[in-house]
């Protein structure tokens, strides 16, 4: 029996990173993915924004939020991934804003990266040239 090869090209920004993710917890969810990405992009968030952005309950944000933060937060939950911060505001002491932790801000980074090196989604198409001229072919548009 022969090995079987199979062509894969380089990956686009948005495959390298989901990769990544899926290197650091094999099982993470695609709205931990997004709820990371949301924290990122606006540092301080608190949980009910994140619900909104999510498009989950405040308690199934406070659920994404305490097993993306490290097992230093109360009431960590598994796989406690250490990629936020989850700071109580000094304003109302129910409200946790969340951060991201050291090791977020490098997963940030390398996000940053593989979006800075812009690879397509698509490979390029390549234009086929029209065939020489010849003998056109006719059709009828009569119905029988």
């Amino acid at each position: 029996m022969t090995a079987e090869v199979v062509r894969i090209r380089r990956r686009d920004a948005v495959l390298a990173a989901l990769e990544t993710f899926r290197r650091i917890h094999p099982a993470i969810s695609l709205t931990s993915v997004r709820a990371f990405l949301y924290v990122a992009e606006n540092p301080g968030i608190n949980i009910t924004e994140l619900a909104l952005a999510c498009g989950l309950t405040d308690a199934g944000a406070s659920r994404v939020a305490r097993a993306l933060a490290g097992r230093s937060i109360e009431r960590p939950l598994p796989p406690s991934l250490d990629l936020l911060e989850c700071v109580t505001s000094a304003v109302d002491p129910r409200e946790r804003l969340l951060w991201l932790s050291p090791r977020g801000q490098a997963l940030a980074a390398r996000i940053e990266q593989l979006i800075a090196a812009q690879t397509p989604i698509q490979a390029p198409i390549v234009a086929v040239p029209d065939p020489a001229p010849g003998p056109a072919l006719h059709r009828s548009t009569r119905s029988n």
